[in-house]
């Protein structure tokens, strides 16, 4: 019976660890979640909680910017703590050991992320104005700067960070117990793409270009061993579709772009209403990427 849940070298299974790691993050963040609606309640509304208030609190953090940030910090939180536990638990290890290591030594390949990640999405949004695939509601050289744009910075961050630490970090090297790097690599990055299944406007090009990202962020993690460069990549490109350029992110519309796009064609390139990830510009880009990544990591 343990060999189920062993292999020869007496490891516990990757999929059991992966199994523990779906459950306890779930079952957290939940349970965190809960008691973040219910203190809110205690302390701003100063009365007993009823369910429209609750449902209220709730409508709030997942619509606002500032409610979106408080999510995703405390689910950021809560993976850190899931993960910290189970590799101390499991295997004896540490948060270096899954590529979050010195931010000194790695300050390059964080570095070469984040201009790679500007860079990219800056071209996507170029070829789409001149090839008037969009058109903008204001002027190129007016952009619309507000303080509001600002939040999109924390949650982009931490967006990067938590799904680089759950995807790259702790899914790969876990699957990557069977020493088969690139398999481990399809494996993780198509779970980072089945996670945006439920996001608004899902196109099968997009799940497909996020499944093809989550390779290159696989390629830049095992190239340089850090998490560092797939994190600045993915802060990036994520802040510059939505707060800089106005695009949707990955289906989620962002309000607070410097350039307001007034309209979008629907179409191959542009991606429609899930945003430019869902566009063949992007597996262009995404391509390119990767051998980007190959010559900057030699």
């Amino acid at each position: 019976m343990s060999r189920i849940f062993t292999n020869r070298n007496k490891d516990i299974r990757s999929g059991f660890k992966l199994l523990l790691f779906i459950a306890s993050y779930t079952i957290l963040v939940g349970l965190s979640m809960d008691i973040l609606v219910r203190l809110i309640i205690k302390n701003v509304f100063k009365r007993t909680s009823k369910l429209q208030i609750y449902l209220e609190v709730q409508n709030y953090l997942i619509n606002s910017q500032a409610g979106l940030i408080i999510i995703k910090l405390v689910e950021t939180i809560v993976l850190f703590i899931v993960v910290f536990i189970l590799l101390k638990g499991l295997e004896g290890k540490g948060l270096k050991d899954i590529g979050l290591n010195s931010l000194k030594k790695n300050m390059k390949g964080l570095l070469v992320g984040l201009i790679l990640g500007a860079v990219s999405m800056t071209a996507i949004f170029i070829i789409l104005l001149v090839s008037n695939n969009i058109i903008l509601s204001d002027s190129l050289v007016e952009p619309n700067f507000t303080s509001s744009i600002l939040l999109g910075i924390p949650l982009f961050i931490l967006v990067a960070i938590s799904e680089e630490v759950m995807c790259r970090g702790y899914i790969l090297n876990t699957l990557n117990q069977m020493r088969k790097p690139w398999i481990s690599a399809i494996l993780s990055s198509a779970i980072f793409a089945a996670l945006h299944l439920a996001n608004p406007n899902v196109k099968i090009l997009g799940i497909l270009n996020i499944f093809l990202v989550g390779i290159l962020f696989s390629y830049m993690y095992i190239r340089t061993k850090s998490l560092w460069m797939p994190i600045g990549y993915h802060f990036t490109w994520n802040y510059f579709q939505g707060n800089i350029f106005g695009f949707p992110v990955s289906g989620q519309t962002q309000s607070n772009g410097i350039y307001i796009i007034e309209s979008v064609r629907e179409n191959i390139l542009t991606g429609g209403t899930f945003g430019p990830e869902a566009g063949i510009l992007s597996t262009i880009i995404i391509i390119v990427g990767i051998f980007l990544v190959w010559i900057f990591t030699e």
